[in-house]
């Protein structure tokens, strides 16, 4: 069990608070995507930085964070990369009928739900940009106040450890989704170069949904209004129960 995540949703809800943590949740916190910065085009990029089931990681502090717009000491070179350009969506329909997306035509898809939650990243074969969605039902307890503070946890605890991490605030936008920018380093094609992501957090009914995706620094900026786009269009059907029939 995840008792890191534990801790944080203890710490985060207070300790008097009696609540009970989903095995959903806590595959969220060991399977949420990640970029791993692997320069080989099978690289898997939905792994964590922290096999959670073996080590424990550090405590998590949420507060201060730290603006993405200035990292001291990033020595990352984007000089022999090439920009990413996404071409042709196509729509992705869960067979539940719980999620619709459209994602890049191309892309390798990497499937790890298990009962209880979705959790599904495609990514772009060169390694240079991926999209996660993951859906899962959370501890009912929680209150609506607390969730940006606990998804800055989350995001923290996943993505912390990766090199040169900084994570902004998060951003509670008028529709209610949270938005945690972040960024770090990672190695494609054998160099280092700095990686955008945007991981957004929403409410559907009972269910929670995250939807993260980033790029290269190169073409973060390019990508962006079709990452936008994505995420607008993405649709969670609230009223429709997570498959509790698929194999891990």
């Amino acid at each position: 069990m995840n008792r890191w995540l534990i801790n944080v949703l203890r710490q985060r809800l207070g300790r008097s608070r009696r609540f009970v943590l989903p095995l959903v949740a806590i595959a969220m916190g060991s399977n949420l995507f990640v970029a791993c910065g692997n320069n080989s085009a099978n690289s898997n990029l939905s792994m964590p930085v922290v096999d959670t089931t073996k080590v424990t990681p550090p405590a998590i502090a949420v507060s201060p964070t730290k603006s993405p717009t200035a990292i001291a000491g990033t020595s990352t070179s984007t000089t022999n990369l090439s920009k990413l350009a996404i071409g042709a969506l196509e729509t992705y329909k869960h067979p539940s009928g719980i999620l619709e997306i459209n994602v890049p035509k191309g892309w390798q898809i990497d499937d790890k739900s298990q009962a209880g939650e979705l959790l599904i990243t495609w990514n772009e074969p060169a390694g240079r940009s991926t999209l996660s969605t993951n859906i899962f039902v959370p501890p009912s307890e929680i209150p609506e106040e607390r969730l940006p503070d606990l998804f800055t946890a989350i995001v923290k605890g996943m993505y912390g450890n990766r090199d040169e991490f900084v994570v902004q605030s998060p951003i509670v936008e008028s529709t209610g989704t949270i938005v945690i920018v972040w960024t770090a380093s990672i190695n494609v094609d054998g160099q280092k170069t700095k990686f955008i992501a945007n991981s957004r957090f929403k409410r559907s009914n009972n269910k929670f949904s995250i939807l993260t995706f980033g790029a290269i620094e190169l073409s973060f900026n390019d990508l962006k209004d079709t990452f936008f786009g994505i995420a607008n269009n993405q649709i969670v059907d609230g009223n429709v129960a997570i498959p509790e029939n698929i194999k891990p």
